[in-house]
């Protein structure tokens, strides 16, 4: 059976964001959560966003008016951030490119390298000849139990979700077999941004979706 070494140190990273316009990339951080390998929560943390908040994103983010003001300044969560972090830590997370760009981290400098947990688990469909993203709360409900991860998300118990994910699936490749097979058996539940046509309150929610992207912004590959 073939086997990987876990990293010597790694912590998963989770970042929420509230919408302060219309675009899908009008977005600021509103919460934070670092978890470290052994689960313990090193941070967790309200951010007061600078800028009018157009839409609380509630079904995806469980806040609502008036939840984050008594946030602190960006800057300060910022430099917790990077006291916590150091240049031999692996970061890992799902869309952890992502919250690396949010939280202005450099790469050498606050962290050594990420991991995607998208690129871990995405798996080949030979029915339509392509391969198939899945999202963390279809991996953590399958692949962990059902019920990790609701709708409204959790910085904290998404990147818990991240930490078992990886310790139990990245060193066995035999295990990540059979579990990428698991996902692709077990069709998710239509997401929050799909049942709602990807808008909400105004707000494009097709960022990773170019055919339903109404606000012009770029789109991504879809890999979240």
């Amino acid at each position: 059976m073939a086997t990987r070494s876990l990293p010597e140190k790694y912590v998963c990273i989770d970042v929420e964001c509230v919408a302060t316009g219309r675009r899908h990339d009008a977005h600021s951080v509103a919460l934070v959560a670092i978890v470290d390998q052994d689960e313990r929560v090193l941070l967790k943390k309200k951010v007061k966003p600078r800028e009018e908040v157009m839409s609380y994103l509630t079904p995806l983010t469980g806040l609502r008016e008036g939840d984050l003001d008594d946030g602190e300044p960006l800057e300060s969560v910022l430099a917790e951030v990077k006291r916590i972090l150091s240049p031999e830590i692996v970061l890992v997370g799902q869309g952890i490119k992502n919250d690396v760009q949010w939280l202005k981290l450099r790469e050498v400098e606050h962290f050594s390298r990420t991991f995607e947990l998208g690129e871990l688990f995405k798996a080949y469909n030979h029915r339509f000849s392509h391969y198939n993203y899945f999202s963390l709360s279809h991996e953590a409900n399958t692949l962990l139990h059902q019920g990790f991860i609701s709708d409204e998300h959790d910085p904290v118990t998404d990147a818990k979700a991240s930490v078992q994910l990886f310790k139990k699936f990245y060193a066995d490749s035999a295990r990540l077999e059979e579990a990428k097979k698991k996902l692709l058996r077990n069709r998710p539940p239509r997401s929050w941004r799909k049942k709602n046509n990807y808008l909400w309150e105004g707000v494009c929610l097709a960022a990773y979706f170019p055919e339903k992207c109404f606000c012009g912004a770029p789109t991504k590959k879809d890999t979240l």
